[in-house]
């Protein structure tokens, strides 16, 4: 699992970011931005900026990334990926004067860094030893941010009809939000619809485009990333076991330390609504835990909302560092 610590190393703080997915990419989220909320993927991560002021570890989950081995997806546990992190952040603090610690979880990474926090043995100790936890457009019970999308994406599909654009596309959307629940293979569809929804697309060229920049100017290797992300893609029991798991939701209230929540306001893949349950189900008082919700960005943060964002992760940061003092 490649690990690349990038940005002031000399700060003593070091944030320690969980790529979304599954099948994900951070070593390219240190460079671009993987998966955009506008679709441009021209722009670097909006994360990187924190290079500047501390010290930003980027690593590739297993069968995710430029990660080798022979780890079968379908073999992987969700206490895994947290087992996972245990180490890497163990061989961090061996290599380097670690003097803070934050963790960043985006999108699947929050279920990652969640597995870390509250999930696995000895999850009290190592939820001790981080300063803050930022959840970027999180997500950790599909079921939830399917709820919460529902009405919005059939209100836009009816109006989509009423325009007379698409409208086989999107009478069928509505057939398919006419179930309450989705099933375990369901989700391709519901990542579709919700980005149809959102009206964002992820052009093949111009993300191909990206990879191959990267794997020009950097360590990123764009063929291995594109293989573990199609065979962890093709883990069919290893999706099922995700779209349908709900054990992180009674484990919420271990999470005590510091927490700083960001969603888009017009995200239809990890909706605010999302953000509102895990912040009330965690344990965090309230001083220290903010639900900030970026009003012009759909799953990923956008045009003024960047900014908004950076300083509030800054911020956030500074804040808890002067509480601890």
């Amino acid at each position: 699992m490649p690990v690349w610590v990038r940005g002031n190393i000399d700060s003593g703080i070091f944030i320690v970011l969980n790529h979304g997915g599954p099948g994900g990419c951070g070593t390219a989220q240190s460079i671009f931005e993987g998966w955009p909320g506008n679709g441009k993927f021209e722009q670097t991560s909006p994360l990187q900026v924190l290079e500047n002021d501390y010290a930003v570890v980027y690593w590739d989950q297993r069968h995710s990334g430029m990660s080798t081995g022979k780890a079968d997806p379908n073999d992987s546990q969700i206490e895994d990926f947290g087992e996972d992190l245990s180490l890497v952040i163990r061989e961090l603090r061996t290599r380097y004067k670690v003097q803070h610690l934050f963790l960043i979880g985006t999108s699947w990474g929050h279920t990652v860094a969640m597995s870390y926090l509250t999930r696995i043995d000895g999850w009290e100790g190592y939820q001790a030893g981080v300063d803050g936890y930022i959840i970027y457009k999180g997500n950790n019970e599909q079921d939830t941010a399917y709820q919460a999308a529902r009405p919005r994406i059939i209100e836009f599909a009816n109006q989509e009809i009423v325009a007379g654009r698409d409208t086989a596309y999107w009478e069928a959307a509505l057939q398919f939000y006419e179930r309450p629940h989705p099933g375990p293979s369901d989700f391709p569809i519901i990542d579709e619809y919700s980005n149809r929804a959102m009206q964002v697309s992820y052009p093949l060229p111009a993300r191909i485009w990206a990879h191959v920049k990267a794997s020009f100017f950097s360590p990123y290797n764009g063929w291995a990333c594109y293989f573990n992300n199609k065979k962890t893609n093709e883990a069919e029991e290893f999706l099922e076991r995700v779209a349908t798991d709900t054990s992180m939701r009674p484990l919420l209230p271990r999470l005590s330390l510091p927490v700083l929540l960001i969603y888009g306001a017009k995200d239809l893949i990890a909706p605010v609504e999302v953000g509102q349950s895990i912040y009330q189900g965690i344990s965090t008082p309230e001083s220290q835990k903010t639900l900030l919700i970026l009003p012009n960005s759909r799953h990923g943060a956008e045009g003024n909302d960047v900014l908004l964002m950076q300083i509030a992760i800054k911020d956030f940061i500074d804040q808890t560092l002067v509480v601890e003092k």
